[in-house]
């Protein structure tokens, strides 16, 4: 854990030695819940980083296209997309990992420089990557997925939480098969398939989304902007955007903005509060602890995949809260 000056404090496991592994996703293992933990980037030979990008990107029958993912959840739609085709390795890959804190390794840099294929949140979020992307001599013969500019069509400043838009995986499913299948053309219909496939195993969280959207704009509260684009997605809206900033800057919100969200629990003005269990915060405690008292439902919600769950059953857990918090059958 990593303590800070400020009355925040983010749950995080400090990456200092060389001993930080990648997960390695076994081709073919795209849905499964569990990485590997422990393996390290495939020993493989790879071309030359000065190989013409042509040849780079035209691996032979018996080469796997190498694709590393900065984060666990994106290694994990890139490996159901890729099936056998590809050695996926993501970087981020430990639930108790701050992305924001990320330093990377040796290990790290050679993992991105031999990659074919990189996808990244981009916006801000691991700016890490874009540092190791610019430093890599193969640079220019990857294909990459800037997940949030590219597909979702943020900016800098923008919420990088973009995982949270149940549109997010989706589109990145059809954007891994459109340019998986440039890498490697013969196997275009198969990637193709692929991502129909994993779009039909994510109908069901788009059908609980619409479950719980609710008819007009309810208020709720936040004690950062994590779930943000989820709960645009159910229109809800956070009565407390001053305060959840704070908090995600590491700062102390403003006296002003501690007793509006008191005010607003206390008069049970919100349908529930929206709580990051991976930030230790007093303030937010206390609010936590307020909402309880007064009868408020707490939505439990993390920054990244908890240890044993895909991406649909994270999204899925944290979506059922929501259902009981407002009394959904």
């Amino acid at each position: 854990m990593k303590t800070r000056d400020t009355a925040y404090t983010r749950k995080t496991i400090t990456y200092l030695t060389a001993a930080f592994s990648l997960s390695l996703l076994v081709s073919g293992c795209g849905n499964s819940s569990k990485p590997s933990e422990a393996a390290k980037p495939s020993s493989t030979p790879t071309e030359n980083s000065n190989t013409a990008s042509t040849t780079a990107n035209t691996p032979t029958p018996a080469t796997k296209i190498k694709v590393v993912a900065a984060e666990n959840f994106l290694g994990e739609v890139a490996a159901a997309i890729g099936g056998d085709r590809v050695e996926v390795a993501s970087i981020i890959n430990n639930p108790d990992a701050d992305p924001h804190a990320f330093e990377p390794t040796a290990d790290t840099s050679k993992a991105v420089n031999d990659a074919q294929f990189v996808v990244y949140v981009g916006v801000g979020y691991d700016t890490w990557m874009d540092k190791l992307l610019k430093a890599s001599s193969s640079s220019s013969s990857k294909t990459i997925i800037e997940v949030g500019s590219e597909l979702l069509g943020k900016k800098d400043g923008d919420n990088p939480h973009v995982w949270y838009d149940p549109t997010s995986m989706p589109k990145l499913a059809d954007a891994l098969a459109d340019k998986l299948a440039k890498v490697d053309p013969s196997q275009a219909d198969a990637f193709k398939k692929r991502a129909q496939d994993y779009k039909t195993n994510l109908a069901p969280l788009s059908d609980l989304v619409q479950k719980l959207k609710q008819s007009s704009p309810s208020p709720i509260a936040v004690s950062e902007p994590v779930f943000e684009y989820m709960s645009e997605a159910l229109n809800f809206k956070a009565v407390n955007p001053k305060f959840a900033k704070a908090i995600e800057e590491e700062a102390d919100p403003g006296p002003g903005d501690i007793a509006a969200l008191q005010n607003d629990i206390k008069e049970k003005k919100i349908k529930f509060f929206v709580q990051n269990t991976q930030v230790d915060s007093p303030t937010v405690k206390n609010m936590v602890d307020l909402a309880a008292k007064n009868g408020i439902p707490i939505v439990h919600v993390t920054e990244t995949e908890p240890q044993g769950k895909n991406y649909v059953q994270w999204m899925t857990d944290q979506l059922n809260e929501v259902k009981n918090a407002i009394g959904v059958k």
